[in-house]
């Protein structure tokens, strides 16, 4: 039988090519959720798209060109969230806009300068504050001050 070292950094531990990670480092490395939990993920998604999201916003974020501007703004944040740094999952970054898109006048609302990535964790602490500020504070939060505030949320 052929076999490799684990792929866990430092690990020397020797496991069939069938493998990527030992027992001991494979629980470490497991994808978050069954695929009962991303059903049901999925199924949340798309009652909100239906029933709370507004129409335009929901056909916005459905088009092609968002979807062409997530992926260039992903690719050119190497997938890292933009306060933690940490990698996140293509499956999991939300590309989001520092100033909210329901402020920015409809042409504005692809411009690369004004997105970035965040983790689902960090997205919603910001989503929090962003609720509890004015319309007219959050046009002038820059991408600095969003990562000073949300650093100290989150540690």
């Amino acid at each position: 039988m052929k076999l490799h070292i684990c792929h866990e950094v430092g690990c020397q531990a020797l496991i069939p090519m069938n493998k990527r990670y030992c027992d001991k480092h494979s629980i470490k490395h497991q994808r978050p959720g069954n695929l009962r939990q991303r059903a049901v993920s999925s199924a949340r998604n798309r009652e909100y798209n239906m029933y709370h999201r507004d129409p335009i916003a929901n056909g916005f974020y459905h088009s092609q060109e968002w979807t062409k501007i997530r992926n260039y703004v992903a690719a050119r944040d190497y997938y890292l969230d933009g306060v933690t740094e940490l990698p996140v999952a293509n499956d999991r970054i939300i590309v989001d806009h520092i100033i909210p898109r329901r402020l920015l006048s409809r042409d504005k609302w692809l411009d690369v300068d004004n997105l970035w990535c965040l983790s689902p964790a960090t997205h919603n602490i910001k989503t929090k504050l962003e609720q509890s500020m004015r319309d007219n504070q959050l046009k002038h939060c820059d991408k600095r001050w969003w990562i000073k505030v949300l650093s100290k949320r989150i540690k």
